[in-house]
């Protein structure tokens, strides 16, 4: 496995738990993963640090963008509100059509199948 996808699995992992225990959010706002986008290299702009914003259109359908914030940003201190402004901001074009195409789809939430009992085969 090469870095980048092994910066992007520990990623996608640290996000599936975050979002697995807190269940009313659809926004995230984190530290970058050292090689988790092969276009972000190198440190931040002075007095910058990198940061990740993840924002989960439907539970495991997850769009991650890349922003530097000023060091002095308290990441707790921005709302959904603030994060999906930033979002958007940084997001490539399309990617709101695309988010909210993804919020119109139904897609099985991973945690109920794992969690279902298993159904005896008819026989």
């Amino acid at each position: 496995m090469n870095e980048r996808n092994l910066a992007v699995e520990i990623a996608t992992a640290g996000d599936a738990a975050w979002f697995a225990k807190e269940l009313s959010r659809r926004l995230r706002i984190r530290n970058m993963v050292p090689g988790e986008f092969p276009d972000v290299t190198g440190p931040a702009p002075v007095g910058m640090a990198w940061r990740t914003i993840v924002l989960e259109a439907q539970p495991g359908a997850r769009s991650r963008q890349a922003i530097a914030l000023s060091i002095g940003t308290s990441l707790e201190a921005l709302d959904d509100d603030a994060l999906y402004a930033l979002f958007v901001q940084v997001a490539p074009a399309g990617a709101r059509a695309m988010i909210a195409r993804l919020r119109k789809l139904k897609m099985p939430d991973s945690t109920a199948a794992l969690a279902a009992p298993a159904r005896p085969a008819d026989g």
